[in-house]
């Protein structure tokens, strides 16, 4: 039965931020004032409404994040009923993570964390409202990534007008958004069901609105579709929003108003019955026709300007052709501030398919994936461009099948690997026939040698800034005392490099190498008391020195890190590189693509473009050219390092790509499982089966794996006891064991038991030790410091934002990974099993 909710107990905010100060980052959007406008008359309409116009706030302004926060907090503290929320305007997804932010009117791509309201920070303010049912309305970008959370004990519904990661429609500026515009239209003309509208039928009547529509557009036409999502918990799809019903019978105050229309209509024609007589009239001067007709065309001249005023929309900018480029996670925030730059110069402001002068016309966005899973995306680029035929079992963890829209994001228009051996890498595979993607010309736009950057200023004793090899200067920093740390060579340029020219024994003591060099450059700055050497590129070295660079990682803050950089002679520096992309039949606006494209390669040429680049700690593309700007003009750079070694052959690049790749040895992996009530029931046990299921069936015949429950009881020897102990198993004794875990009705000693795990992995172990901890962190979210070991832990997490908890970072800070429930959790553990314990380090 449908749920009436009390008017004078409820509340409702509409926010619509359709002005944004950041134009180059977010264009404004003047539908969404239309969306607010119109969805608070419906909502406030003495017959179809539920609310009064007393507890609906709907400013007229784009709001701040403060006056945002400010009203929903208010009426969140004020319902007591129903809390409705709606928002529309910017979505914005965390590139470095999987936050989802809606965008203020102060908001740019820079202090999303600040000045947007992460969904996360959204839903702890709606748990905090006394109101027994909360509905959420998400008309923006990459809605499709808010998830349905447990708000307590409260009724929650959402609404969202988006796929995750994906961009829709802003509207024409004039009529509503696309999706706000169909929600008008069933919360006033009703749904298909009988009775009133409830939240559950206004889901299913959007999701066949939207399917209409995208049955009628042209599949060659730009055009970004909104596919609508409605979840309800508790029951609370019920909720009834609108009184309106698919037949419902004409409200009183349109038949008054009818009756007061055909009076007004008399009233005006017996005035104009006069003024005609007096005009033009038998008799009357002509005097009378003259000034009767100056009068008509001033009022008629009146009326049309007065009409055009009123429905002339605001001098707002349309918005800018999007343009996507892909990097390396080294260089991503290096080139967003470049592109930043981009847009505000006089390349951006030039017309670019039919946007008038002035206006920006390309919005480039940077997005980054590590070097290993791009190369897998372009190599397999049919499962890029058609996901849903790569895919179609989704969820199976016999073979799990390719997924580069969810690994890497949308399709990029350019490509900016850190090193043309990237490029090298998938070259072959783009010429296939069946490859969805071709790549045009690439040329270098900048260079960066790769350098050994200590922690010292007065650097290595002994050794020479420039001219030593690589593994000799490496072998000379462990012998200081210095620790040696580099990212993964599979997914790492940088550390790639590096790898190709470090005999084995010579390269990181890290047992699990960190995914990229920005993550082990912020390890770098966290750990302190050591002191560390980093295998990275002269930019990054510079980014560690110089707090005032634009494009600095932001876990640095403003603190100068007395690094040393020294040049190996052998190994061949970055070569950032452009390289268009081109998708087969993806844009009706393939030429404005070009063009766009061809402006952003033609500026970073420009010398606006070097001086830029050279900002970000860069040199230019001729191999002999000199720093000639602030960040590589200190004493701890070398501007002439000597000419750069030739890029390595590939088929060495393959060689090496193979080699780590394939498990380092024999592994010892230790599953350990959270049991609690709270982490093993329903849906979630059914998780943990199945991420145990896909991890146990990636490993190989002679690793050793076991698998133990926490809670658990303690052996005659004093440790934790395990329901499979540590060996070498048949598969179905790992099925069996697996089916025999139960849930105990006790708190879980997570602390406690990665401790004995890991010391007794780190001291019993014959192959490279993991330690795997599944769990719902509901026993760990009061641990303020996990425990230290030796061994890597692979945190699996069922919950959906796991990996963003204190404990879970710190734990696997220094090694290991995080999954999370925002993941696919069956699919991504094996992966990266092997990637924690392929040929660890760099040599």
């Amino acid at each position: 039965m449908a749920y009436e909710p009390n008017a004078s107990r409820s509340r409702a905010v509409l926010i619509g931020v359709y002005a944004y100060e950041h134009r180059a980052d977010f264009a404004n959007l003047p539908s969404v004032r239309t969306n607010v406008r119109k969805l608070h008359e419906v909502l406030t309409d003495r017959t179809l409404g539920r609310m009064l116009r007393t507890t609906v706030e709907a400013p007229r302004e784009s709001c701040t994040r403060d006056e945002a926060l400010r009203l929903i907090r208010t009426s969140a503290a004020q319902a007591t009923d129903l809390l409705l929320v709606y928002f529309a305007g910017h979505g914005y997804m965390d590139v470095l993570g999987d936050e989802l932010y809606l965008m203020t009117r102060e908001s740019s791509r820079r202090t999303a964390r600040t000045t947007g309201i992460p969904y996360t920070g959204l839903l702890a303010e709606l748990a905090r409202s006394r109101a027994e049912r909360v509905v959420l309305i998400l008309d923006c970008c990459c809605s499709g990534n808010a998830k349905l959370e447990s708000l307590d004990d409260r009724k929650f519904s959402l609404l969202v007008s988006s796929r995750p990661r994906s961009i829709i429609y802003g509207g024409d500026g004039i009529a509503p958004t696309p999706f706000t515009a169909a929600l008008l239209k069933l919360l006033t003309t009703g749904t298909h069901e009988d009775g009133s509208v409830t939240v559950q039928s206004l889901g299913q009547g959007l999701k066949e609105i939207a399917e209409a529509e995208a049955a009628a557009i042209d599949p060659d036409a730009d055009y970004d579709p909104w596919v609508p999502r409605e979840v309800s918990s508790g029951g609370a799809g019920d909720t009834v929003l609108s009184a309106a019903r698919h037949h419902h019978a004409e409200p009183w105050w349109r038949a008054a108003a009818s009756r007061a229309g055909q009076r007004l209509r008399r009233v005006i024609g017996y005035l104009g019955f006069c003024w005609k007589t007096w005009a033009w009239g038998p008799g009357q001067p002509w005097w009378h026709r003259l000034l009767a007709g100056v009068v008509i065309t001033a009022a008629l001249a009146g009326l049309g300007m007065g009409v055009l005023t009123a429905t002339r929309p605001e001098p707002l900018c349309p918005t800018p052709l999007e343009l996507r480029a892909l990097t390396s996670p080294e260089t991503r925030d290096a080139l967003a501030a470049v592109a930043d730059a981009f847009r505000t110069s006089q390349e951006d402001l030039r017309p670019l398919g039919g946007r008038p002068a002035g206006c920006y016309q390309i919005n480039v966005t940077v997005q980054a994936a590590p070097s290993d899973q791009t190369v897998a995306a372009f190599s397999d680029s049919a499962a890029w461009a058609e996901p849903q035929l790569a895919c179609p079992q989704p969820g199976s963890t016999a073979s799990p099948c390719p997924e580069p829209l969810r690994d890497v994001g949308p399709h990029p228009d350019v490509w900016l690997p850190a090193s043309a051996t990237e490029y090298q890498r998938v070259a072959d595979a783009v010429r296939r026939p069946e490859s969805a993607v071709s790549l045009g010309v690439p040329f270098t736009v900048a260079r960066s040698p790769a350098v050994l950057a200590v922690s010292r200023r007065d650097g290595l004793t002994g050794r020479a800034r420039a001219g030593e090899t690589d593994a000799d200067l490496v072998r000379a920093a462990t012998a200081q005392g210095f620790t040696v740390r580099g990212a993964a060579p599979l997914s790492s340029d940088t550390a790639l490099v590096h790898a190709l020219h470090l005999p084995a024994g010579t390269g990181t003591d890290d047992p699990a190498p960190r995914g990229d060099d920005t993550a082990v450059i912020c390890d770098a700055a966290t750990a302190t008391g050591q002191r560390r050497a980093l295998l990275i590129t002269e930019a990054e070295a510079a980014a560690l020195f110089d707090p005032t660079m634009p494009g600095r990682p932001s876990c640095l803050g403003q603190y100068a890190d007395p690094y040393t950089a020294y040049y190996p002679r052998d190994v061949p520096g970055l070569d950032l590189t452009f390289v268009p992309v081109t998708w087969r039949d993806a844009h009706a606006d393939t030429a404005q693509r070009t063009e766009a494209v061809r402006r952003f390669a033609q500026w970073l040429r420009s010398p606006d473009g070097l001086r830029e680049l050279g900002r970000e700690g860069f040199r230019g593309a001729d191999p002999k050219a000199r720093p000639t700007t602030a960040p590589l003009l200190r004493d701890v750079f070398v501007r002439d390092p000597g000419p750069p070694p030739p890029p390595p052959p590939a088929a060495d690049v393959d060689a090496l790509v193979r080699r780590y790749g394939q498990p380092g040895g024999r592994r010892d992996v230790l599953f350990a499982v959270d049991v609690s009530t709270s982490s093993y029931s329903g849906s979630r046990a059914a998780t943990i089966r199945s991420v145990l299921s896909a991890a146990v069936g990636g490993l190989a015949a002679d690793d050793r794996y076991g698998i133990a429950a926490i809670p658990g009881s303690t052996g005659t020897d004093g440790h934790p006891a395990a329901p499979l102990p540590l060996g070498t198993h048949p598969a179905a004794d790992a099925h069996r064991a697996i089916g025999a875990l139960t849930a105990v009705d006790d708190d879980a000693p997570i602390a406690a038991a990665l401790t004995g795990w890991s010391d007794q992995l780190a001291r019993d172990h014959a192959g490279l030790p993991l330690l795997v901890l599944i769990t719902d962190d509901e026993d760990s979210r009061g641990i303020s410091r996990p425990p230290r070991g030796d061994v890597p832990v692979v945190v699996v997490s069922t919950e959906e934002f796991g990996c963003k908890l204190d404990f879970n970072i710190e734990l696997t800070r220094a090694k290991g990974a995080c999954l999370d429930a925002s993941q696919d959790l069956p699919g991504r553990i094996g992966r990266t099993i092997a990637q924690l314990t392929a040929t660890g380090g760099t040599g």
